[in-house]
């Protein structure tokens, strides 16, 4: 009985620790801002999954389009629903206008975007892929960065750590996946 009252007591302490106090906001600015960068991010995903259906005839590159296509689609109105809880809660969701080209790490450049329009077949799937690991790498890159923020701030946003932590879980598999195709299918460059 002590062993489980004692149980009971650690998992209590752990709930406790996870939740933001009642002074702390929702969310803080920096993580608004992960949340809008990585709407735009995912955005520029659900355009290179459009691609894919018409260049090339690889059924397993096509439903890993609709795949991603559909995961990012979820994310993006998850992280949506995220910002809306913040502003019915009063908090000032910050915007910001991005430039550049590419508008952030790990987005591809329009001229990048440009050539895998153009592209067909076996040209078009190297590009692709190569691309969408840069892009999936992209994404992994500002999880890490968020979840190192929250260590070092105690910090475990609403729904943020949990959605934070599947975003990287499941694109380092998807850039594991890419990688063995670019292999597999002879479209690794040479080095």
């Amino acid at each position: 009985m002590r062993v489980i009252a004692k149980t009971a007591a650690l998992v209590l302490m752990g709930l406790c620790a996870a939740t933001t106090s009642a002074q702390e906001p929702l969310y803080d600015t920096a993580e608004l801002h992960f949340l809008s960068h990585m709407i735009v991010h995912h955005g520029q995903a659900l355009e290179l999954a459009a691609l894919v259906p018409e260049r090339t005839g690889r059924e397993e590159l096509k439903r890993f389009a609709r795949y991603i296509d559909g995961e990012q689609r979820a994310e993006i109105d998850h992280m949506k629903g995220m910002l809306q809880l913040a502003a019915d809660r009063g908090i000032e969701i910050p915007h910001h206008q991005m430039h550049g080209d590419p508008p952030m790490a790990g987005m591809l450049s329009k001229a990048q975007m440009a050539a895998l329009k153009e592209a067909r077949g076996a040209e078009f799937e190297r590009l692709w892929l190569e691309g969408m690991i840069l892009h999936h790498q992209g994404a992994l890159d500002m999880g890490l960065e968020e979840q190192k923020r929250q260590f070092e701030t105690g910090r475990r946003p609403y729904g943020l750590d949990v959605l934070v932590e599947d975003i990287v879980v499941v694109q380092r598999a998807e850039i594991t996946q890419m990688q063995t195709w670019l292999k597999e299918w002879g479209l690794a460059r040479k080095r």
